[in-house]
């Protein structure tokens, strides 16, 4: 097939899956869905923001993620949800489009395109309550390719300097989260070590990952300088946070309780078979304990775990993608080479 063309059906199947989730949006200007109370709050930021007023500081018990802002200010330019709307689409079409990527790593398109779908579509609403909870399923799906695309090429170091901006902003979204993510940088380091990368190499993957921060601290800083809140972020968002952890038993009982969990059953499934047939399962071993990983962190999590769990979807990509590469071979499909 032309490669044009083939990009061409990519993005139109991306557009496709995108516009489905789109349909389940309270802001969808064509169809009456009721707002959740996150997108509540959310406008009462908006209006507050319009009166002056900054989020971080002076609303009453809103001292909630830059995110909050970032979606009222959606509100502000016509005084509808238009604006809101098309913020929240791209940011699923952004997600979306990742997912595949992830996907087309361990199976062929067509089945990259089913699984991208698969998580997107599945848990109706799951994408749409334009609160941080989408954003962490944002920043997850970036990182779930960053991972997935390290475990199979070794250490890049554009991926990892991403993995690193995910960090960063992952902590002034929700810093109880970042512990995850802080583990995954600390998992490649000891990899790549014992991969037995040269010191170059080594050096340029801890560059990357200060080089990943900085690109975020820098213009977060700035934010919390310039509105004179940052004694607020680090009292209200991030100790609040850290203070704020909860049972992991109740929360682990919360995570689990979603239809998604079998996909770690399918992981595990998916191993074994691909054992029995003499191929390599590293990468998939060590996407299991990832999984695991992220289960436990966000089980710790003291508040919004109900929705937070949202995020942990994202990396059932790969155990959807592996069961359905196990299809490729009877109907004549195969992986997709890429150069690195």
């Amino acid at each position: 097939m032309n490669k044009n063309l083939k990009r061409c059906l990519e993005f139109l199947a991306i557009v496709v899956i995108t516009g489905i989730v789109a349909i389940s949006s309270p802001f969808n200007p064509w169809i009456a869905n009721a707002f959740t109370e996150v997108q509540e709050e959310i406008l009462n930021i908006a209006y507050s923001v319009r009166e002056g007023y900054l989020a971080y500081v002076e609303l009453d018990g809103h001292y909630g993620p830059v995110v909050y802002e970032f979606f009222g200010l959606g509100y502000l330019p016509t005084d509808t949800h238009l604006v809101q709307f098309i913020m929240e689409t791209a940011l699923n079409f952004v997600s979306i489009l990742f997912l595949y990527k992830t996907a087309k790593l361990y199976t062929s398109n067509i089945f990259a395109w089913v699984a991208a779908a698969a998580i997107a579509i599945f848990e109706w609403g799951a994408l749409t309550h334009a609160g941080a909870e989408e954003i962490l399923f944002f920043v997850m799906s970036l990182t779930c390719y960053h991972v997935a695309r390290q475990l199979k090429s070794g250490m890049l170091s554009h991926h990892t300097y991403l993995l690193a901006i995910d960090l960063g902003l992952v902590i002034f979204l929700q810093p109880g989260y970042a512990f995850f993510w802080a583990i995954l940088i600390l998992f490649f380091a000891i990899k790549f070590k014992v991969d037995g990368i040269d010191g170059k190499g080594y050096r340029t993957f801890w560059f990357s990952t200060i080089e990943g921060w900085i690109t975020v601290a820098v213009p977060m800083g700035l934010y919390l300088w310039y509105f004179k809140n940052g004694a607020a972020f680090l009292q209200n968002v991030v100790s609040y946070n850290m203070s704020n952890i909860g049972s992991f038993g109740e929360g682990l009982k919360l995570v689990l309780a979603t239809p998604w969990t079998i996909a770690i059953a399918v992981l595990v499934i998916a191993i074994i078979i691909k054992v029995v047939m003499n191929e390599n399962v590293a990468d998939l071993c060590i996407w299991l304990g990832v999984v695991i990983c992220a289960i436990i962190v966000v089980a710790l999590q003291g508040e919004n775990l109900d929705s937070f769990k949202v995020a942990v979807k994202a990396l059932y990509i790969v155990p959807v993608a592996s069961i359905l590469s196990l299809l490729d071979k009877p109907l004549g499909l195969k992986i997709e080479e890429r150069d690195n």
